[in-house]
C-alpha cells in the first residue's frame, strides 16, 4: 500500500513566543472611527493572511510560517470577536428604532457575522495548531475564502452602511458609541 510520493513528515520547534493583540482601534472618541480602524486593518491584514497561506504551499511550513499563523490565529481570534461586539453591542442598539431599512441592514450584517465566524472556525483550527497543516491547497482555500467573505461583509458595511450612520447618528451618539466600544474592552471602568 505504498504511494508513489512518501509523505513528508516534519516537525516544527518553535521557539517560545508570546503572541500579544494589538487593537487596532486607539481612538474611542467616536464609535465609527472604531469600525474604521478595524475595517482597514482587516482588509490589511486578509491580504497578509492569503499570502501567508500561498507561501506554505510553495515552500511548506516552516517555523517562521508556523509563527506568522499563530500570530494571525491571535490577532484575528481578538478582532473579529471584538469588531462584532462593537456593532452588535455599541452601535446597532442605537440605530433600531431608525427604520425598517436600517433592521434589515443589521440583520444582513449580522447574518454576515455568523458566516464570518463559521468560516473563521473552519480557518482557526488549522492556524493555532500549525504543525498539523499538511494539505496546502485546502488551507489556502479556507483563507482565501474567509478573506473573501470578510471583504465582501466590509465592503457592504462601508459602502451602504456607515454613510447612513454618518447621517443619522449625532456626533454626541457616535461617542457614546465609542464609549460602550472601550468598555467592552474593559479600558474605562
Amino acid at each position: 500500500m505504498g504511494s508513489a510520493h512518501p509523505t513528508l513528515e516534519y516537525k516544527i520547534h518553535t521557539t517560545i513566543m508570546q503572541f500579544k493583540f494589538t487593537d487596532p482601534a486607539t481612538d474611542f472618541s467616536s464609535g465609527l472611527q472604531v469600525i474604521t480602524d478595524y475595517h482597514q486593518d482587516f482588509l490589511t491584514r486578509g491580504v497578509q493572511l492569503v499570502e501567508l497561506a500561498k507561501e506554505i504551499k510553495k515552500q511548506g511550513m516552516t517555523e517562521q510560517l508556523a509563527n506568522q499563523c499563530m500570530n494571525m490565529y491571535c490577532h484575528y481570534s481578538h478582532a473579529t470577536n471584538l469588531h462584532h461586539k462593537d456593532e452588535e453591542e455599541a452601535l446597532f442598539p442605537l440605530l433600531v428604532d431608525q427604520s425598517s431599512l436600517i433592521i434589515g441592514m443589521i440583520e444582513r450584517l449580522i447574518m454576515d457575522h455568523e458566516e464570518i465566524e463559521e468560516s473563521w472556525a473552519a480557518l482557526s483550527s488549522r492556524l493555532c495548531h500549525p504543525e498539523n497543516i499538511n494539505n496546502f491547497d485546502h488551507f489556502l482555500h479556507l483563507a482565501i475564502e474567509f478573506e473573501k467573505i470578510l471583504r465582501d461583509h466590509l465592503t457592504r458595511e462601508d459602502e451602504d452602511f456607515s454613510p447612513l450612520i454618518k447621517t443619522l447618528l449625532s456626533d454626541d451618539q457616535l461617542k457614546l458609541a465609542g464609549t460602550k466600544m472601550s468598555e467592552i474592552r474593559h479600558l474605562i471602568s
